[in-house]
């Protein structure tokens, strides 16, 4: 066999085991850039049902007496129905995401409640009663309704309709925690924080219809 040849043949195959070898290792480099990449961006949100919401038995004066031992500022009430999509947006796009969930769970024990639901729940007074009979005394029929309590159970601020980016909706935190509903308008305050609203995004249809017969 010639030898040139044969040494050619050797320096072909140990190239092609070096590209194989780099191949090889670009290929386990891309898959832990993509792995990151996925963790990243799935690190910032959590089940809003599990990390945003407290589990609770639906006795709001045990879970204010908890708000109240663990030094937050009370209580937020999420009113919601099953079929509501702002309800929806918000669980997937707001309440999700771990910021909001630390920066609320620091200040507020957090309840869903379902205006229709017929599971039972004890009020601030202590009566048991179902969740739709408790919403319909809030005077809350439609969806979604954001009610913030104090620890002797009333009621600070009342947001009526959907809170639509998790930006937004820590500045309504910071709204209520700052008691700035004594003296003025969330409306006001939410545009001088650079909130940009545009018609119907932040109220449900039928509360627009409400507000058009009044």
């Amino acid at each position: 066999m010639d030898p040139a040849r044969v040494n050619s043949q050797a320096i072909s195959n140990g190239m092609n085991i070096k590209l194989k070898s780099s191949f090889a290792r670009l290929l386990v480099i891309m898959t832990l850039l993509t792995t990151g990449v996925v963790l990243a961006g799935t690190a910032d949100t959590r089940n809003s049902r599990e990390y945003f919401f407290t589990l609770t038995f639906g006795d709001l004066p045990v879970e204010l007496a908890t708000a109240g031992d663990a030094g937050k500022l009370g209580m937020l009430l999420f009113f919601e129905a099953e079929d509501c999509p702002y309800c929806q947006h918000m669980l997937k796009k707001v309440f999700n995401q771990t910021d909001v969930q630390d920066w609320y769970q620091a200040r507020f024990v957090s309840i869903a409640i379902d205006i229709h639901g017929d599971v039972e729940m004890q009020d601030f007074a202590g009566v048991t009663l179902p969740s739709k009979v408790f919403s319909d005394q809030q005077g809350v029929f439609l969806t979604p309704v954001i009610s913030f309590v104090d620890l002797e159970g009333e009621e600070m601020y009342r947001h009526l309709g959907m809170i639509a980016t998790p930006q937004e909706f820590l500045i309504l935190g910071e709204y209520v925690e700052g008691g700035h509903y004594a003296s003025t308008q969330y409306d006001d305050y939410a545009k001088v924080r650079g909130v940009k609203k545009s018609d119907g995004t932040l109220i449900t249809p039928a509360a627009e219809d409400d507000e058009k017969s009044d």
